[in-house]
């Protein structure tokens, strides 16, 4: 039954990654800010380097084969995505075209320590993510900025070959828990970021009172919006609604519209994805009842929000850990993310939130193999990467902890209306443009499914070479 309720669960499948939106946004003019041809326009201060990174990317004489898929002059890297699925022609095509922007700008840096990046793509379409994970193992070093939407399939099938995962996006418990994972931003089966809670609650105290909650009727998502509200009710928050919506979207909205006015709903949790919002928020408009504040990922940074709903989108609140691209200028991380996709390919899929975490991705990789030098292994590259402290991906993102693998404490709230997202101008950030404190991440206590570890596929880390 869940692999014929496609179609929401396709939209949200980044939700839990709090990460992807924007996806339909291509390079252009990126944001109007042209590339010079005669300066390091897609790289740090020095070639190889990238924003506030050292450098990762640089020439070497290596030798040898000291893994799978490792030769003395190149490194065979998967990434997966579902650009194939026939439901969704071209779904999240940002991860494969990070994937080509990062090798080439890395590469022309002189690779890893001498050894050219080769990205393998593998295209799941949706239902093939085991066949495609026996091809990786069978050929790849490791999986590196990609995801897949049933990702649970392919878990067991990694974990069997010992092939450690520096994932683009990670979804489904099993996958997000599992072993041998790391995460350029932890999104864990053990805690949740809360400070835009925190935020909301102090702008709104007397909307969390008669809280509701509503999302999609499919068992990933719902796992998310029961994190969520035990978060709320954590808070002392009152709930006064809670359903779920068909997972393709009602035909008409109008009645769950009706339903949050009769409850008297005042804060939505929604988890979901940014059209089937912007219809429900028509349908409130329409019946004249107004929302205090809306409460959602930042899947729902996309453009599609606004498009569709126009005027009716009010006091919808986002919350990222990633600067947006409003803010990209020259100097900073952004914008230069932006000026490798317009130097190596310019008709990609630059603004998309989910490509840029998926750029996260190859620096971690990168800024860990780089560490090994020659004697590249995969235990060498997943310790190096576990032991970061203060990951920023060169400076896109704020700082995370991925020798602890928490959730963030920093972020930024975004609102949206109708003339677009700007960031809340009374959220009083602590660091740059984010907000960081302790009491922003909540340790879940209720019954959720748990990653696949290397126990249960017969392995152990000393299997790790």
């Amino acid at each position: 039954m869940r692999r014929f309720r496609w179609l929401a669960f396709v939209c949200v499948i980044a939700l839990v990654l709090a990460a992807c939106g924007r996806s339909d946004k291509e390079t252009g003019s990126n944001n109007g800010t042209q590339t010079s041809t005669d300066t390091q326009a897609s790289g740090g201060a020095s070639k190889g380097s990238f924003g506030t990174s050292d450098v990762v990317c640089q020439p070497g004489t290596p030798s040898g084969s000291p893994a799978n898929g490792v030769s003395a002059s190149e490194i065979h890297l998967a990434t997966f995505s579902d650009v194939g699925f026939a439901g969704r022609p071209g779904l999240n095509q940002e991860l494969f075209d990070a994937a080509t922007v990062f090798s080439k700008w890395c590469n022309d840096a002189g690779g890893i320590n001498g050894r050219k990046i080769v990205v393998d793509e593998r295209d799941a379409a949706l239902t093939n993510v085991k066949a495609k994970m026996v091809e990786s193992c069978a050929s790849d070093f490791m999986v590196v900025g990609g995801g897949a939407v049933f990702d649970q399939d392919g878990v067991e099938t990694r974990l069997t070959c010992l092939m450690p995962e520096i994932s683009g996006y990670s979804v489904s418990p099993q996958a997000r828990g599992a072993d041998l994972l790391v995460q350029p931003i932890p999104n864990t089966v053990s805690s949740i970021p809360i400070g835009d809670y925190l935020y909301l609650e102090k702008k709104y105290p007397k909307a969390t009172k008669a809280y509701g909650v509503l999302t999609g009727d499919i068992d990933t998502t719902k796992i998310v919006a029961r994190q969520g509200d035990e978060a709320a009710k954590s808070l002392g928050w009152t709930k006064v609604y809670d359903d779920v919506y068909p997972p393709t979207g009602p035909a008409d909205w109008t009645p769950l519209a009706q339903q949050l006015k009769d409850k008297g709903v005042k804060a939505l949790l929604w988890t979901g994805e940014p059209e089937n919002l912007a219809k429900l928020m028509q349908a409130l408009s329409d019946i004249n009842y107004t929302l205090d504040f809306v409460r959602t990922d930042a899947n729902h940074y996309d453009d599609k929000l606004i498009d569709t709903g126009g005027s009716a989108i009010k006091n919808v609140f986002v919350r990222s850990v990633f600067t947006p691209f409003e803010l990209a200028k020259k100097g900073n991380a952004t914008q230069e993310y932006l000026d490798a996709f317009a130097k190596y390919l310019p008709n990609g899929k630059a603004n998309a939130l989910l490509g840029v975490q998926a750029w996260s991705a190859w620096m971690l990789f990168a800024t860990a193999a780089n560490d090994c030098g020659n004697d590249l292994t995969r235990k060498c590259v997943f310790e190096n990467a576990t032991k970061l402290t203060e990951w920023t991906g060169g400076g896109l993102h704020a700082a995370v902890d991925l020798k602890a693998n928490v959730a963030p404490a920093c972020f930024t709230e975004m609102e949206a209306s109708a003339s677009g997202f700007k960031i809340v101008s009374d959220l009083k950030p602590t660091e740059g443009i984010f907000r960081c404190e302790a009491k922003g991440v909540y340790t879940l206590k209720g019954d959720y499914p748990k990653g696949v570890t290397l126990a249960d596929v017969g392995k152990s880390m000393a299997d790790l070479k």
